[in-house]
C-alpha cells in the first residue's frame, strides 16, 4: 500500500514537472506580449494564426504533453484559433511512442503513426477554422491576455518583472495540475486501468468508439494502456489511432482550468471525441 502511494506521487510530481519547462515559457510569452504588444504585433499574430493548425500538428508530435498544455492557455487568451488547438490536441502523442519503442515497434510503424497524427490534425484543423460555423464557438477572434490576467487573479501587472509574473501564472496552473494528477493515478492504480482495459476488449466492434472516449482521460495513462493493448495485439491499429488521436494528455485538463466557457470546453471535447472516433475509423479502413 505504502509501494502503491509512492508510486502515485512520484508520477503525479513527473508529470507536474515535466509540464513546467513548457507552461512557463508560454506564460512568459504572454506576459511579454501583454505589456509590448503594438499594432504590429498584433498584424502579425493575425498572419500567423492562418498557418497555425500546420505548425500545431508538428509540434504536438513531441513527446509528452507539453504543448496541448501551452496551446490550451495560448487559445484562453485568443492567440491561436481553434483549429490550432485541435491540431495540437489530435497531434499529441503523450506516451505512445516511449511505448511502442519500448515494445520493439521499428521506425516505420512509429513514422506511418507520427505521420497520420500530423495528417489528420491539420486537415481537421484548417477544415474547422474554415467552415465550422461560429455560433459552435463563442470564442474571441482577438487577443486578450489582460482580461486572462484579470481571471487568474495573479496580480500580474509589474511590466519590469515580467518573470515573476509567469511564474506565478506557472505556479498555481501546476498545483491543479498535480491535485488532479493524483486523483486520476490513484483510479487507475487501484482498478480504473483493468476495468478500462476490459472495456476495450469486450467490445470489438465499437473498441474505436470505447478507445475515443478513453482517450479524453486528461491523463498520460490512456496512452499508455491503449498503446500497450496494440503491443499485445489486443485491439487494431484504427483503436489505438482513435485512442491516441482523442488524447491530448493533460491539454484538456488545462483547457478546462483557464478558459472560462463552460459549454465551450464540452464543445470542444465532443469535437475531439468525434475527430477521434472517425479518424480511427478512416485508419482501420485504409489499413485493414
Amino acid at each position: 500500500m505504502l509501494n502503491a502511494g509512492f508510486d502515485i506521487l512520484v508520477d503525479s510530481l513527473y508529470e507536474t514537472l515535466s509540464l513546467f519547462f513548457y507552461l512557463y515559457p508560454t506564460y512568459l510569452l504572454m506576459e511579454y506580449l501583454e505589456h509590448r504588444m503594438s499594432r504590429r504585433s498584433m498584424i502579425y499574430i493575425r498572419k500567423a494564426k492562418q498557418f497555425g493548425p500546420a505548425v500545431g500538428a508538428v509540434t504536438g508530435l513531441i513527446p509528452q504533453c507539453g504543448f496541448s498544455a501551452a496551446a490550451s492557455n495560448l487559445y484562453a487568451t485568443g492567440l491561436i484559433t481553434l483549429g490550432t488547438l485541435i491540431a495540437v490536441f489530435l497531434a499529441t502523442s503523450d506516451e505512445m511512442v516511449p511505448v511502442l519503442l519500448s515494445g520493439g515497434v521499428g521506425a516505420a510503424m512509429i513514422t506511418k503513426v507520427l505521420g497520420l497524427k500530423v495528417l489528420f490534425g491539420a486537415a481537421a484543423g484548417f477544415l474547422i477554422d474554415l467552415f465550422l460555423p461560429q455560433k459552435f464557438i463563442s470564442h474571441k477572434k482577438e487577443p486578450d491576455i489582460e482580461a486572462f490576467c484579470q481571471r487568474e487573479k495573479c496580480k500580474c501587472n509589474n511590466k519590469e518583472n515580467i518573470w515573476r509574473s509567469a511564474f506565478k501564472h506557472t505556479e498555481k496552473i501546476s498545483l491543479f495540475i498535480f491535485l488532479f494528477a493524483l486523483i486520476i493515478n490513484t483510479a487507475f492504480m487501484f482498478g480504473g486501468k483493468e476495468i478500462l482495459q476490459d472495456m476495450l476488449v469486450s467490445a470489438p466492434v465499437l473498441s474505436k468508439f470505447i478507445a475515443a472516449g478513453i482517450g479524453l482521460i486528461p491523463s498520460c495513462y490512456p496512452s499508455v494502456l491503449i498503446s500497450q493493448l496494440y503491443l499485445e495485439g489486443t485491439i487494431s491499429f484504427g483503436t489505438l489511432m482513435a485512442g491516441t488521436l482523442s488524447n491530448a494528455g493533460l491539454g484538456l485538463l488545462v483547457l478546462y482550468r483557464v478558459n472560462v466557457n463552460l459549454k465551450e470546453n464540452l464543445r470542444i471535447s465532443a469535437l475531439l471525441y468525434g475527430l477521434g472516433v472517425f479518424f480511427g475509423l478512416i485508419t482501420e479502413f485504409l489499413f485493414a
